[in-house]
């Protein structure tokens, strides 16, 4: 029997029915969607940085870390206030459910300056830490999961924020394979917006980190090899959350500590929270694979193919 699964499972490689990754496809302001461009095709405007690609960054050192892949200039600006909430939609290839479910996602931002975001070249920005999120419950799923069955990840921006331009950078962290050190998947995506209102909020100098530069390859955050035992604490790489922004002076959350900017316990709220733990579902490293049931008659009449949801990149 495992023999007959093993030969299912080598000819489900062979039809791509899910893409093992995703972009950011769009972003949304207190209702007002914008739109992204799918990596690789021709642009459009849209307040959302282009990638080139809809495969993850790899290695906590690439210059890609700062924006994602080759990440371009984007046309527009969204405008925002304090306090503005935001929805960020993530896509699979073909625009299909985000295909991951295991590791946080986090939140970054950075000034333009006095300059509109659409020419500012963030390679050598400072970023501060606005949200982070990994479970939503004791022993429960990951926020990430929630974005597995088509929900938004929810953020809101700092109630204090000072006006100004600036790149809001949401990523998430893909740790189905970090049980080895390089393992992480990192899916950073920024957008472009400029905030108004008269409030005076914003980081101190020692809550500020480069991209690359403020996590490593063996951060117990990037490199975990209790991903997958529920019980076990989550540290998050990076800063703590900005004070101004609600945080605190730790990185570390305690099993399913739900987080402390806001509320993840519903579906749809995978949103602005900073504490969860960061553990998956099992200690077995195949139980991040969902299994899906499908028929089909391409290659094996009336069978029924076995396959994992999230298959690993082959390299």
């Amino acid at each position: 029997m495992k023999y007959f699964l093993s030969i299912l499972i080598s000819i489900s490689f062979t039809f791509t029915f899910v893409s093992a990754h995703g972009y950011l496809a769009q972003l949304t302001i207190n209702g007002k969607a914008y739109s992204g461009n799918v990596p690789g095709a021709q642009a459009t405007p849209s307040v959302i940085r282009q990638v080139s690609d809809i495969s993850p960054v790899k290695g906590a050192s690439n210059p890609d870390l700062n924006c994602g892949l080759s990440a371009q200039f984007a046309a527009d600006v969204a405008d925002a206030n304090p306090g503005d909430a935001l929805a960020f939609d993530w896509r699979g290839g073909d625009n299909q459910n985000w295909p991951h479910n295991t590791g946080p996602m986090l939140t970054y931002m950075t000034s333009c300056g006095s300059s509109s975001c659409t020419t500012y070249n963030s390679s050598s920005s400072k970023w501060f830490k606005i949200q982070q999120v990994a479970r939503v419950s004791s022993g429960g799923p990951w926020a990430q999961a929630a974005v597995m069955e088509g929900f938004p990840a929810n953020v809101t921006l700092p109630s204090t924020l000072a006006p100004g331009n600036y790149l809001i950078r949401h990523e998430i962290l893909g740790l189905q394979g970090a049980v080895s050190v390089g393992g992480a998947e990192f899916y950073p995506a920024c957008s472009q917006i400029k905030v108004g209102g008269s409030q005076t909020g914003g980081p101190t100098e020692d809550e500020l980190v480069l991209l690359p530069g403020a996590y490593s390859d063996t951060d117990p955050g990037i490199y975990d090899p209790n991903v997958y035992d529920p019980s076990a604490s989550y540290t998050f790489p990076g800063p703590p959350i900005a004070a101004f922004a609600g945080g605190d002076a730790s990185g570390t959350s305690v099993s399913g500590d739900a987080s402390e900017s806001a509320s993840a316990s519903t579906p749809t709220a995978t949103s602005g929270s900073s504490g969860s733990s960061g553990s998956s579902s099992s200690s077995n490293p195949q139980s991040v694979c969902k299994l899906q049931r499908r028929t089909t008659t391409s290659l094996v009449s009336d069978a029924v193919l076995i396959y994992p949801l999230h298959l690993p990149r082959m390299v």
